[in-house]
């Protein structure tokens, strides 16, 4: 009996593993398929809550990539960060000027060897024109070398959250050993703006260095196109930009609407898209995070739809996307899968959306079909009660309405109850999982009971 016992036991604990990892498994899959979001141009990207860290939508948010002069935030973090004053004096070296490529991003004009400004100017003139001869200046200041800074930096990354990021310059430009993730770089904007001033300097359209010892006031405008205005975006407040060569475009983005503020990164994008690319993941981003859009699941839909209006082509699912053509009304195209208020369509080899609203699945260019039912006195039967309509499919059985009512009646009855144990599937595996235990429960509680009774055996 104890061995019979020990056996139940063992095929119990095996069910109540399986129960175990498939819930796991199942949880896992769901929750990484609510970050999928819509295609654009960039590699990477991440769309964060810039409260709470959560990731609303993401692409390859964990994959390394260069990140250009984006990095001057984690820059000016750590400078912010660290004991200073906004007054001090900073006096241009020779190597902060003269390390530089001659294609890199300067002042405008670039700063000079024995140059002077303050700290604050030159934050601004680091996170406004990108001038890197500014961020070498400000590893100098607060570290004494642009090699011990990059120390500081990978330091300060790792300490906000950063995973898979390693730092060797102030700057950005290209090096095999610089490189982060759109993750790590969501949650490096994330503690910068937190940071009072950090978040006044990255959210300034405009800015003056007054006149310094060598140069006359510099007047500077913020690189993003979306905060300096010339590049509408709703809500957007903060951000900076990137370009090199190997990092192709990656723009960092924040924006507020209806009081909930979220970060975009964009990494290794092209220089038509990047913006782009930023407006179409920031409305998923807020339409996901509101429940207004549901998590993004293309849902197959293999048919011949026709344009109701003329409709625009576009190169993604989005109203920020470029437009590759029109699809005139009552023209037709072959629709392969659906979500929300778009619809995928194959244009020969390629793939384009069009919104749902303008598009039908009924051909316009065919009457409606006309249905009439003859009915002799033969096939109506009466009663007190009811009067029932009887119908012979192809297989000659009868049918009357009754009894199709029932059917479809059951049918409903069963595709409802299919439907709900599919939506509550994590809930049947949880009761599964209680009942498996309990039963373990039980045979434990019963054989150490059955044991006490065969003490007082004699």
């Amino acid at each position: 009996m104890i061995k019979y016992r020990k056996k139940i036991l063992n095929i119990a604990i095996g069910i109540c593993t399986i129960f175990v990892t498939t819930m796991s498994s199942y949880v896992t899959s769901s929750a990484e398929g609510t970050l999928e979001g819509p295609d654009v141009y960039a590699e990477g990207y991440c769309v964060m809550d810039a409260d709470t860290g959560e990731v609303i939508i993401q692409k390859n948010m964990n994959e390394k990539f260069h990140p250009a002069s984006i990095t001057k935030t984690l820059t000016a973090l750590v400078v912010l960060e660290e004991d200073y004053n906004l007054r001090d004096t900073i006096t241009f070296s020779d190597n902060a000027i003269h390390s530089l490529s001659a294609d890199s991003s300067t002042l405008p004009p670039m700063a000079q060897v024995g140059e002077q400004m303050s700290v604050k100017d030159v934050l601004y003139g680091m996170m406004l024109s990108s001038a890197n001869e500014c961020s070498n200046a400000l590893a100098e200041y607060i570290a004494g070398s642009t090699e011990k800074f990059a120390k500081l930096m990978n330091e300060k990354a790792k300490e906000v959250g950063a995973k898979n990021s390693h730092f060797v310059n102030a700057h950005g430009l290209d090096d095999e050993n610089h490189y982060t993730t759109p993750y790590d770089m969501a949650m490096i904007f994330k503690a910068g703006l937190e940071n009072k001033m950090f978040k006044k300097i990255v959210s300034t359209p405009t800015y003056t260095i007054e006149q310094t010892n060598m140069t006359p006031a510099r007047n500077l405008e913020m690189g993003h196109r979306m905060v300096n205005g010339s590049y509408q975006c709703d809500g957007v407040f903060a951000g900076k930009t990137g370009r090199t060569p190997l990092a192709g475009r990656t723009l960092l983005t924040a924006a507020t609407r209806d009081g909930r503020t979220l970060i975009s990164v964009v990494m290794k994008s092209n220089d038509d898209e990047f913006y782009n690319d930023t407006a179409i993941i920031l409305e998923y981003g807020f339409g996901i995070a509101s429940g207004k859009m549901e998590p993004v699941v293309w849902q197959d839909a293999k048919e011949t739809i026709w344009a109701t209006g003329n409709v625009k082509i576009r190169e993604f699912p989005s109203v920020y996307a470029k437009e590759k053509g029109i699809l005139q009304k009552g023209q037709s195209i072959e629709r392969i899968a659906t979500y929300g208020d778009w619809c995928k369509i194959q244009v020969g080899d390629n793939i384009y959306y069009v919104s749902n609203d303008y598009v039908t699945n009924i051909d316009p260019s065919k009457p409606p079909e006309e249905t009439s039912e003859e009915i002799t006195t033969e096939e109506v039967v009466t009663s007190e009660e009811t009067t029932e309509k009887n119908y012979k499919n192809g297989d000659g059985n009868e049918y009357n309405e009754e009894n199709v009512s029932s059917s479809q009646e059951r049918s409903s009855y069963y595709e409802t109850g299919l439907t709900l144990i599919q939506s509550n599937a994590r809930l049947l595996l949880l009761v599964g999982g209680i009942v498996v235990i309990g039963v373990i429960t039980i045979i434990i509680v019963r054989g150490k009971k059955r044991k006490k009774k065969d003490i007082y055996r004699f």
